[in-house]
């Protein structure tokens, strides 16, 4: 109920470059959009539309529009 695994998916440029200067304690914030990912051959990923579910099938697929580190460790 206190995390969350979350898959991102960088909607930009930006995005993309501001996610590979992320490290593990930061403070982050993102804006997006929860997403289903589906493929030509039928595969899909829907994104969890919960916060209590647990285990498989739980983690968040996010589509990010605007990211940012707010505090560096």
């Amino acid at each position: 109920m206190h995390s969350a695994n979350m898959h991102i998916i960088p909607g930009n440029n930006t995005v993309k470059e501001a996610l590979k200067k992320a490290r593990r304690g930061d403070i982050i914030e993102l804006k997006g959009s929860l997403v289903k990912a589906v493929a030509k051959d039928g595969w899909r990923w829907t994104s969890s539309l919960t916060r209590e579910d647990t285990g498989d099938y739980s983690c968040e697929l996010v589509w990010v529009d605007d990211f940012n580190i707010v505090n560096c460790n």
